[in-house]
């Protein structure tokens, strides 16, 4: 028994002792290849700056260009058109217009401060202290 004790016991050992051979990595030079690789500094890529070597021409066709001296929506209007006598009439319309509006604002002022003074005076004209009331004119 003591045999087989040993023996197994030996078997035991020899077996941790190759387990532990088995942990350790072998030496692999395809690994030591891919470090130094990867220890260098990346590559860098510089594209020279292309210059154009192209040209555009762009040519214009006017349809019926040959027909038309100038575009039929470019022809002179027919009818009455106003002489140019070097003044706008639009502007002169503005200008009476305006005119007109602050003639018509200055009336209704002048109208306005004659309906107030009208129903002060009433106003003084109803009361018995009208000489001490401060809006009354005094007498």
């Amino acid at each position: 028994m003591k045999a087989t004790v040993l023996a197994l016991a030996s078997a035991m050992v020899l077996a941790a002792v190759t387990a532990l051979r088995a942990q350790e990595p072998a030496p692999d030079r395809a690994l030591d290849r891919m470090r130094s690789v990867l220890e260098k500094p990346p590559l860098r890529v510089r594209l020279p700056e292309s210059e154009a070597n192209f040209k555009i021409h762009i040519e214009a066709i006017h349809p019926m260009h040959d027909i038309f001296v100038s575009p039929p929506w470019a022809t002179e209007p027919v009818g009455w058109q106003p002489p140019g006598v070097g003044f706008d009439l639009l502007s002169l319309f503005r200008y009476v217009a305006k005119s007109a509006a602050d003639a018509k604002r200055a009336h209704d002022l002048r109208i306005a401060r004659e309906d107030v003074q009208r129903a002060i005076a009433d106003y003084c004209a109803a009361q018995p202290n009208a000489n001490t009331i401060q809006i009354c004119p005094q007498r």
